[in-house]
């Protein structure tokens, strides 16, 4: 008997288990052995049609979600979803049977009512197991156990009970594995087909936003003139016929799919719909397959216009040191007071020994806790810049971003209102510099924050804890100087004064970082905050020389740009040969001088600018050339292991980034159109069926890691303002939560939950917005 729902639905199931369930599992104390006292069997249940309360039961989707494996004791083992079974893998079985398990709860069992269990399982060696049904807390009473022997092919087990005692809304299903019963030596264990049956239960149907359709598609929608492309997902190796319907149902366009077999990144069969060839507009299409159809959506010319101004929103709804008010906010849920005020006047760690404070007010908040990182900041400020730079220089739209297009309170100072918001984060960069006179004059702090990871949910202005200024560092000067370069070409004719203090801080910057080269953030210092450590900083030192030379024109910066191995130079997509899944991250900076080389004019610099650009077109070529090869269409290459990494969207994002440039150079449709796969993957497209961004699509990110935007933790906090990219996809699991509810053993693009809880999967981040930011405005320019 198998019952299998879609991955999205378990997941919320899952949810619902742990919301039922804080506790861990305590072993009963109970006798071990087929029939407990207090088990009261009846007659065997009948059971016709679907009445399981176990809603993974077979595991096919490649999820365990919400099944849970315990390891405890002296054992040592753990496990993940092989072939279509859940395996246990343990090199140790512990002492006692339950230091080694298989978890279901959250379990409705009602008095009176006759349950079946069973189950398909088999060892790698002859041992014992014992699945039971008991309570989660205390007694621990057991309702139903049984000892079974494993053999090394599957077996069927079955076993059944009347549930005699008080309902139990939370009971748990429990396979014990360990100790006794595995015997010595290393171990494997899988279970399938998992029962747990009342006839008298109903399962009621998952929420409808949570009823994954087969076809997937971009769920906010299409430009009518570029490239439309659908997922299905389907093991069939024959091509189907789909059909394009209009709001009312009429079809208007058809066509066959392209089956593409199994995907490897995604563990799905797929085949590939594309439907560019339909012509009509309007809102309310849908793909459909026979019975299977997509979520709605629209062909429009302004399906991103909206999104990329509350991707923009994204940084003032993120300030520091100022009150968010209305009508900025958007919604009275989302104002709030100014947050950590104290920020104007902060110490450095007293093992650095400063006799002074720093005006440390204002920026941006890094992610979801209340951090400020100069790296991190620096990598947010250039991508916003560059979007404004090339909309002077590349023939864009520089009135979608001028005065009086954002929702901020500097809109109407005469100012481009994207220069506004940066400028809000680039003040505290400047007022991170450490003061003339002082040790390390004319570096910048690394970062502040508190000494221990606050509270969530905690909004800024509740924050009490004491924060400190960490010790400067090579990269976060070196970050300082490329920024304030870059903003002082930019402010020239919007605000010469502030021009002038961009360049002189640069330079400062520079002259700091020759004089102290190697002074290197270490990985160590993560406690309360991020390390953001790099132990390689020529990169950050060829993209500063960059800037300074694209803005000062001194042959100094010119030549140690040139002089650079990185002159030139932007990371390719050949992660199997010691590459880069994408050309730039915080910590990966040296396509950020080559593409701010590009995008300025030939003749403008003695640097190749025709060369950067000819290197800019070369490494997008190679993204666009491996789209199609992806069942998913999306440009990203997992890793040479075969992973995604944190933030793996924020790669997406970035490579459309270098897509949507060398489109601008080239005009080329290619570029064009990988830029919007990867928008569709972004927002619905992939085998997730999750929108990672909040408010926009059938089933947008709900949950994202913020201590604010914490309603899921605490209704009294709001939701996430609409706008807000997740990290996506981690196949390492950093967080407890991920761990939890059986994300082990993910294929990459399906190791994520869109759950508070989760920061390695679900974060939100500066520097992931920003490059949601350029890729939606450049779209709402160019896709029209």
């Amino acid at each position: 008997m198998t019952n299998v729902l879609d991955q999205r639905a378990v997941l919320w199931l899952a949810l619902l288990a742990l919301a039922c369930n804080r506790g861990d599992h305590k072993p009963s104390t109970a006798p071990e052995g087929d029939a407990p006292a207090v088990i009261a069997h009846g007659p065997p249940p009948v059971i016709e049609g679907d009445h399981n309360l176990i809603r993974n039961s077979s595991f096919d989707d490649g999820s365990a979600t919400p099944w849970k494996a315990s390891v405890s004791g002296a054992a040592r083992g753990q496990a993940s979803v092989r072939d279509g079974a859940y395996c246990m893998q343990a090199d140790a079985a512990g002492e006692i049977s339950w230091d080694l398990q298989l978890r279901h709860r959250a379990l409705p069992l009602q008095r009176g009512h006759a349950y079946l269990v069973e189950l398909t399982a088999h060892a790698s060696r002859a041992v014992k197991a014992r699945p039971r049904v008991a309570q989660v807390g205390p007694p621990y009473q057991e309702y139903w156990a049984s000892t079974i022997e494993l053999a090394t092919t599957p077996q069927r087990y079955t076993g059944h009970f009347e549930m005699r005692g008080d309902d139990d809304s939370r009971a748990e299903l429990t396979i014990h594995l360990g100790g006794p019963l595995a015997g010595e030596g290393a171990l494997e264990v899988c279970i399938d087909d998992v029962v747990l049956a009342d006839p008298e239960f109903e399962p009621p149907p998952p929420p409808d936003y949570l009823r994954a359709p087969t076809i997937r598609v971009n769920q906010i929608g299409y430009f009518p003139r570029q490239r439309k492309r659908a997922v299905y997902r389907s093991p069939d190796r024959e091509p189907a016929t789909w059909e394009l319907v209009d709001a009312a149902g009429a079809v208007v366009a058809t066509g066959k799919t392209q089956p593409l077999g199994d995907d490897e990144p995604s563990g799905d069969p797929v085949h590939r719909i594309d439907f560019s060839s339909a012509t009509a507009t309007g809102s309310g299409f849908r793909l459909r397959i026979g019975e299977e159809q997509s979520d709605p959506f629209a062909i429009a010319e302004d399906i991103a216009h909206a999104l990329k101004y509350d991707a923009a929103a994204y940084f003032y709804h993120n300030r520091s040191g100022i009150a968010l008010t209305m009508p900025y906010a958007g919604d009275p849920q989302w104002t709030r007071p100014a947050g950590h005020p104290s920020d104007a006047k902060v110490e450095c760690l007293p093992e650095l020994g400063c006799d002074y404070t720093v005006d440390a007010s204002g920026g941006w908040y890094d992610a979801g806790d209340h951090g400020k990182y100069v790296v991190n900041g620096g990598i947010s400020v250039w991508t916003l810049l560059h979007f404004y730079e090339r909309t002077t220089k590349l023939g864009g739209k520089a009135a979608a971003v001028a005065d009086g297009t954002f929702s901020i309170p500097e809109s109407a100072n005469g100012a481009p209102d994207l220069l506004d918001e940066v400028r809000w984060e680039l003040e505290l960069l400047l007022r991170l510099q450490v003061p003339k006179g002082k040790k390390w004059e004319g570096m910048a702090f690394h970062k502040l924050h508190e000494q221990k990871w606050s509270d969530l949910p905690l909004a800024p202005h509740e924050a009490k804890a004491p924060r400190y200024l960490h010790r400067p560092s090579t990269a976060a000067t070196l970050n300082l100087a490329a920024v304030a370069a870059q903003a002082a070409r930019l402010w020239r004719d919007v605000d010469p004064a502030f021009a002038k203090r961009c360049e002189t801080a640069a330079r400062r910057a520079w002259a700091a970082a020759e004089a102290n080269p190697n002074v290197l953030a270490p990985g160590s210092d993560n406690v309360g905050g991020g390390p953001y450590e790099d132990l390689d900083v020529s990169d950050e030192r060829y993209w500063a020389a960059v800037e300074l030379a694209l803005t000062t024109g001194d042959a100094a910066f010119v030549e140690a740009a040139r002089s650079s191995k990185h002159y030139l130079a932007i990371p390719g997509p050949r992660p199997d040969q010691g590459g880069q899944q994408s050309p730039m991250n915080w910590q990966l900076v040296q396509a950020l001088g080559t593409i701010s080389l590009a995008t300025v004019a030939p003749g403008s610099t003695p640097l190749d600018v025709n060369e950067a650009r000819a290197k800019v077109v070369e490494i997008a070529r190679t993204h666009a050339g491996r789209i199609d090869d992806a069942g998913y269409s999306v440009p990203l290459q997992a890793d040479a292991g075969g992973t995604y990494p944190w933030g793996s969207n924020s790669l997406v994002l970035n490579n459309a980034l270098l897509l949507g440039l060398a489109h601008d150079l080239t005009g080329e449709a290619l570029f064009l159109h990988g830029v919007i796969d990867a928008f569709d993957y972004i927002m619905g497209r992939n085998p997730m069926w999750q929108s990672y961004v909040t408010g926009y699509g059938a089933n947008p990110l709900e949950n994202p890691h913020h201590r604010f935007w914490a309603r899921q933790k605490d209704e009294s906090y709001p939701p996430p303002h609409p706008g807000a990219v997740s990290g996506g996809p981690n196949s390492r699991l950093e967080d407890p939560y991920a761990k939890s509810v059986g994300l082990p053993g993910c294929p990459p693009q399906k190791c994520f939950v869109d759950h508070i809880e989760s920061w390695s999967t679900n974060e939100i981040t500066i520097n992931w917005n920003a490059p949601l930011f350029w890729v939606t405005a450049f779209l709402d320019e160019r896709a029209r």
